[in-house]
């Protein structure tokens, strides 16, 4: 597989590299760290990068002006996502030709070649991999991408998908030049004093019940403390985990549109089809979907309830 999507590379003289919108350690990762390898390795070809930009991109660099007329004309590869929902816009479907790289549990049907891997801790980390096993060399910059993104997503090395390999291909980036205590040093970057109160407010506010915790954050706390919806549902909903007895934890956050960007997580038991059951996806145990409305949240939480009880809902 490595190599046919190596072949694609060397056949196309302008490539875009995508991924998901909103997008998190890995999804930067990812995109980042490819774009600049293979910018290193190939200097006459024009590779782009194209997205929308939040906090995450701690490494500070930049995505490109990309027009609906270079999709037509480039190989687009699309990492760390493979659901058209979950992109900016569709412009993907315009290019001449595409590449899926992945670690969620999907079966898209819109590019030519897909390589998705479930067990893999990270895009990050097959992305490093391929790199590794195609000869084209990892900088230094694109080794620390690579490596915030693998970290990202194993949540330290913790969550499952993390493997020997994951070892061996982080020990390989940091033999590249990466400076990994300056990737974790970005990586824990301070908060702003109305961040840390918004995380006081999720834990006085957190409901505990049937082997679950979870909290809804309405638009209005969130305007209080100047937080966005990205920060308030994936960047808290781990403050829910690590309570005794608890086997799963969601956060809820009211988006502006008055949606409900949902995120799951769970110490060991799947709960990745819940998800799914809204139209969302992810990992096994780390997964998100959006809501309609509360009576939404009612079903998700009786769903989860029954997942962890160890019930089959379907």
């Amino acid at each position: 597989m490595y190599n046919r999507i190596l072949e694609k590379i060397e056949a196309y003289n302008k490539i875009i590299v995508i991924r998901h919108k909103n997008p998190d350690y890995d999804a930067y990762g990812s995109q980042i760290g490819l774009t600049l390898a293979l910018k290193n390795k190939y200097p006459n070809k024009t590779i782009l990068m194209d997205g929308d930009q939040n906090s995450n991109n701690i490494l500070n660099v930049e995505m490109d002006h990309v027009t609906l007329k270079d999709y037509k004309e480039s190989l687009v590869i699309l990492v760390d996502q493979s659901s058209l929902n979950m992109l900016t816009d569709d412009h993907i479907l315009y290019a001449k030709d595409s590449i899926i790289i992945d670690h969620h549990l999907t079966n898209p049907d819109f590019a030519s070649i897909t390589l998705i891997n479930p067990d893999v801790s990270s895009a990050s980390e097959i992305i490093a991999d391929f790199l590794i096993q195609t000869n084209i060399p990892i900088t230094k910059e694109a080794g620390e991408a690579l490596f915030m993104g693998i970290v990202g997503d194993s949540f330290r090395f913790y969550y499952k998908g993390t493997t020997d390999k994951t070892f061996d291909i982080a020990s390989a980036l940091y033999k590249s030049g990466t400076d990994i205590f300056e990737v974790y040093k970005k990586m824990k970057s301070e908060e702003t004093e109305d961040f840390k109160r918004f995380k006081g407010y999720i834990m006085f506010n957190m409901v505990v019940e049937d082997k679950i915790a979870y909290i809804f954050v309405p638009k209005e706390i969130r305007q209080k403390y100047n937080v966005n919806v990205f920060d308030s549902a994936r960047g808290t909903v781990n403050l829910l985990g690590g309570i005794i007895g608890c086997e799963a934890f969601v956060n809820f956050t009211e988006a502006d549109d008055d949606t409900i960007v949902t995120e799951i997580r769970s110490k060991e038991i799947d709960v990745v089809d819940v998800a799914k059951y809204f139209g969302g996806g992810g990992h096994a145990l780390a997964c998100g979907c959006t809501l309609k409305n509360e009576e939404d949240v009612n079903i998700l939480i009786d769903l989860v309830k029954k997942q962890v009880g160890g019930l089959n809902y379907k």
